[in-house]
């Protein structure tokens, strides 16, 4: 009796406090990683490395994208895209050879040079769309010949090419690139402070949202009209193109049927708002990442207070679900970028700066 009203207690101070208990606790699981650092660049053989992802280190997973039983996931201190069985635990590397530079282009893919690839997305028909973040450009990976091109962006930073071909036009550091569901992709164009879509039958670029300034949009306002503030990631529904600002430190969605720009979450102030705050009062630091849960949330990699959150349009309120005030529970994460969910639910994340992929499992 005493002991459970020990634990009452503990758990009425953590509540009273602004934090929660978590309901997560010991279902989080380290699937790729040994939590050491890759030690930056090295030259890769042919076929290698390949084995257990738990044995290997990796250099801070960025990008995360499950795919049917298969997990794809990018490392940017060593330049290189992987694919994890995770029936088996067996990764193997897709693209890049482990040095930084830009090389490649029509060849195959895992003798191709990066600098830093942040996100991988894949298709229907297995072809990987990879963010080269510093060579600023959009690469593709071809399922059937593995050979890789630039599908985007001419390899020089800059703000201009709208309306041209998408391989002429400069982009600025793009950080996270997704399929929008009808033929194209689009791009968060972090340093122009703009959305970019390709029309991958055309292979023409245009501008979705953003005029170029920092600042954060008005609600309501047609998105192509709008300003930005860092757009660092995207998700896509039927419905909705979502985004995290990071320099806005808020949660955004573009109305697809109308092109008109919503506030989902954060204030714009920089803070970590205790449990259950109401969507526009709560507070970030740096949200890197996004994911659409099978609920209608958007979780949230919240990249400088070291967790994931849960933005739930269904309660108005903004959780915590790993990480953060929920470390002692959960995991203790440093600097996450990458979040996804996969087909039963489960969530990954690229817990960056410690060298790992996790996953809460549901």
């Amino acid at each position: 009796m005493r002991s459970n009203l020990l634990a009452f207690s503990i758990a009425f101070v953590c509540f009273s406090a602004g934090f929660a208990v978590a309901e997560d606790a010991g279902r989080v699981e380290i699937i790729a990683g040994n939590g050491r650092d890759s030690n930056d660049e090295q030259l890769y053989s042919a076929g290698e490395p390949q084995g257990s992802a738990k044995q290997f280190a990796f250099g801070n997973p960025f990008g995360v994208q499950p795919v049917g039983s298969d997990l794809f996931f990018t490392t940017i201190s060593d330049h290189c895209v992987w694919r994890m069985d995770r029936k088996t635990g067996d990764v193997v590397r897709v693209a890049g050879c482990g040095l930084k530079g830009y090389s490649g282009d029509g060849g195959p893919a895992t003798e191709a040079r990066f600098n830093w690839p942040h996100e991988v997305r894949v298709d229907s028909a297995g072809n990987l769309f990879i963010a080269d973040t510093r060579n600023h450009v959009i690469r593709k990976v071809d399922a059937n010949t593995q050979v890789i091109s630039t599908i985007a962006g001419c390899g020089v930073a800059g703000d201009e090419g709208d309306g041209g071909p998408a391989t002429k036009a400069k982009l600025n550091q793009p950080h996270s690139v997704v399929l929008d569901g009808e033929g194209g992709i689009l791009i968060a164009d972090i340093a122009n402070h703009r959305i970019r879509h390709v029309d991958l039958k055309s292979g023409l670029i245009t501008t979705v949202a953003g005029t170029g300034e920092r600042k954060l949009p008005k609600d309501g306002d047609v998105a192509a009209e709008s300003p930005l503030f860092g757009p660092r990631s995207l998700a896509v529904d039927k419905q909705s193109i979502w985004l995290a600002l990071r320099e806005g430190n808020s949660i955004w969605r573009i109305d697809r049927a109308s092109g008109k720009i919503r506030h989902v979450a954060g204030s714009g102030k920089k803070g970590y708002s205790i449990e259950g705050t109401p969507l526009l009062e709560a507070t970030f630091n740096g949200p890197k990442g996004l994911a659409l849960d099978q609920q209608g949330d958007v979780l949230v990699s919240d990249t400088e207070n070291q967790a994931i959150r849960r933005v739930s349009i269904r309660t108005n309120q903004v959780t915590t679900l790993i990480g953060g005030r929920l470390s002692e529970t959960t995991s203790s994460l440093r600097r996450p970028h990458g979040v996804a969910v996969d087909g039963q639910g489960n969530v990954l994340v690229g817990d960056s700066e410690n060298h790992r992929v996790l996953m809460l499992k549901q």
